[in-house]
């Protein structure tokens, strides 16, 4: 038997996935399922599109429905004579609240569950969101429940919803390299800084530390717009582009690069083509405990080459040499001149 995409049993179980999903217990195994439900017909994708639909234009109406509903507020009654009107023989009056009352309890009844329903039907679209957040020195791969992949740097947080209809990131002071799961229904939008980051399924590094951004493409297409700005196209990126922007800045800048680099970070390298010595400190600091401190105009000198990310004192000695500055260890910090 095919089932029909307006069927009144079909719409209850698209109701029963909204419920279930918002449901505090919800598993990525239940998000799996849901899928899974979605791709074995169209009748099923259009059942559960027609109950967000309807969710969402009863939340919209949520306060105009509430008032429709409230009781009505009386005129106090008039006391005057009955008016007795002669009897009609054979005929009795119709008693119109008597057929007029079950359609207005379905219909108080549709909006009262409409209204319990909406909130869940939002919920299930933003996703709860789950904050992750490493310290100083540690590195995390975190697998979501779509299948993508992210590795956080140290000293970062990042905060992810995966709603049913969208994949949502806010990115704080971060590093993370993302291997996007491939869901042309529900795009993956990254929030960093002032810009949005979206894509449907591609492999790119994020840096986003000091109000500066640098976003690394190694596959797929990453699109990324200004929301402070109309939502303007900023760049189109493909393997090999590199975008760098300061927050509150109208521009950015486009280049090529290796983008294998950017992402060195995660197997124990940092490599260095021409940066500013400050921009290498800062990522640093966010793998040491004991942070590295540049004094002066050292911090505009700039470096190209390859730091290995082990022993803390074996790779200042190697960029103090390499840079020729004087190097002082404190209880606090290691001092670069």
């Amino acid at each position: 038997m095919v089932e029909q995409a307006g069927s009144d049993e079909l719409r209850a179980r698209a109701i029963a996935w909204h419920v279930r999903l918002q449901s505090d217990r919800a598993t990525a195994d239940d998000w799996a399922a849901l899928t899974a439900w979605l791709d074995e017909s169209e009748a099923h994708l259009a059942a559960f599109e027609a109950v967000e639909t309807l969710a969402a234009e009863l939340d919209a109406k949520a306060d105009s429905i509430r008032a429709a509903l409230a009781p009505p507020v009386l005129a106090p009654p008039v006391l005057a004579p009955p008016v007795l009107a002669p009897p009609v023989l054979g005929r009795a009056r119709p008693d119109t609240r008597r057929i007029r009352w079950p359609a207005w309890t379905a219909l108080a009844a549709a909006c009262v569950a409409g209204l319990m329903i909406a909130p869940w039907a939002w919920n299930g679209w933003l996703g709860s969101p789950v904050t992750y957040r490493t310290a100083i020195g540690e590195t995390r791969a975190i697998t979501l429940a779509d299948g993508s992949h992210i590795h956080l740097d140290g000293g970062s947080t990042l905060s992810v919803r995966l709603g049913w209809g969208q994949r949502r990131v806010a990115l704080g002071e971060a590093q993370a390299s993302f291997d996007v799961a491939k869901d042309p229904r529900r795009p993956f939008v990254i929030d960093a800084g002032d810009e949005r980051i979206r894509v449907v399924g591609t492999e790119f590094n994020i840096r986003h530390y000091d109000a500066s951004l640098v976003l690394s493409v190694r596959r797929g297409v990453v699109e990324v717009r200004s929301p402070g700005s109309g939502n303007a196209m900023v760049a189109r990126l493909r393997k090999g582009d590199e975008l760098r922007h300061q927050d509150g800045q109208a521009q950015a800048t486009l280049t090529s690069v290796d983008p294998d680099a950017a992402f060195a970070w995660s197997t124990g390298r940092l490599i260095c083509s021409d940066r500013p010595l400050g921009e290498i400190v800062s990522d640093l600091n966010h793998r040491y405990a004991l942070p590295i401190q540049v004094s002066g105009p050292a911090a505009q000198r700039r470096f190209t080459g390859v730091l290995i990310l082990g022993d803390q004192d074996a790779l200042v000695r190697h960029l103090a040499g390499y840079m020729a500055l004087s190097q002082e260890r404190r209880p606090d910090a290691i001092i670069l001149r």
